[in-house]
């Protein structure tokens, strides 16, 4: 459900690797000039050096310190723009209006549960939408940046009214996708997790659309939450 930082992050890590390793250059640089002058003034002899040799090796510092300070910037927008708007698809649903009845749909919810295939789940539902419910922890902002992706957890599939009182006269239809309702892990989360310095918020998230017999969906968990779309037909 989250992938943790470490291939994504390499590149940052030997740039910065790059970058102390030029301004250790460029101390010792300035150290040895420093204590050439220091030697000078008690005038110790010192042996003699090129003004063209100094100036050459100082620009060679200077333009690897600016060349790794380009590459970090970069990287860095690279890696936000990455982090921030990353998303992961954990979800394909098929959902049709049942033939000959009205407000009734057949739902197909096939879960990513591996990189290898899915978990097919069938209901029938009441109302006009689909709707599905989860589970979302939200890591903080510096976390999603450096490649920490949202936890979720998908719950319950149920059909959804346009209209309020629609909702309270109806058939009501709501499906589990979980065999343990009140889990006591994200109990405790919404309970205590906010508390913890790496977690942004806690909290319940709801997607919804109509269906449709000539369009797929496809769910995804964003940095904030869930989403839907249209499918692409895959």
């Amino acid at each position: 459900m989250f992938t943790l930082p470490f291939s994504g992050s390499i590149p940052v890590y030997i740039l910065v690797g790059f970058l102390v390793g030029s301004l250790a250059l460029l101390v010792v640089f300035i150290w040895r000039r420093v204590y050439r002058l220091i030697r000078r003034v008690r005038s110790i002899q010192v042996a003699h050096q090129g003004v063209a040799r100094s100036t050459f090796r100082l620009f060679l510092i200077l333009l690897l310190m600016t060349a790794t300070t380009a590459g970090l910037m970069l990287l860095a927008f690279v890696q936000s723009y990455t982090a921030f708007t990353h998303r992961d698809r954990i979800a394909k649903v098929y959902c049709t209006p049942a033939p000959g009845a009205n407000g009734e749909m057949v739902f197909r919810l096939v879960t990513v549960d591996s990189p290898a295939g899915g978990r097919l789940h069938q209901f029938k539902l009441f109302g006009q939408q689909w709707a599905i419910e989860g589970h979302i922890l939200k890591w903080k902002d510096w976390l999603n940046f450096l490649g920490l992706r949202t936890m979720y957890k998908l719950t319950r599939v149920r059909g959804r009214y346009l209209r309020a009182e629609d909702e309270m006269a109806g058939p009501v239809s709501a499906h589990s996708l979980i065999s343990d309702q009140e889990d006591p892990k994200w109990h405790w989360l919404y309970e205590y997790g906010e508390l913890l310095p790496f977690v942004d918020g806690v909290y319940g998230n709801t997607v919804f659309s109509f269906p449709s017999t000539t369009k797929d969906f496809e769910v995804f968990v964003t940095t904030s939450g869930f989403m839907v779309k249209e499918g692409k037909g895959d």
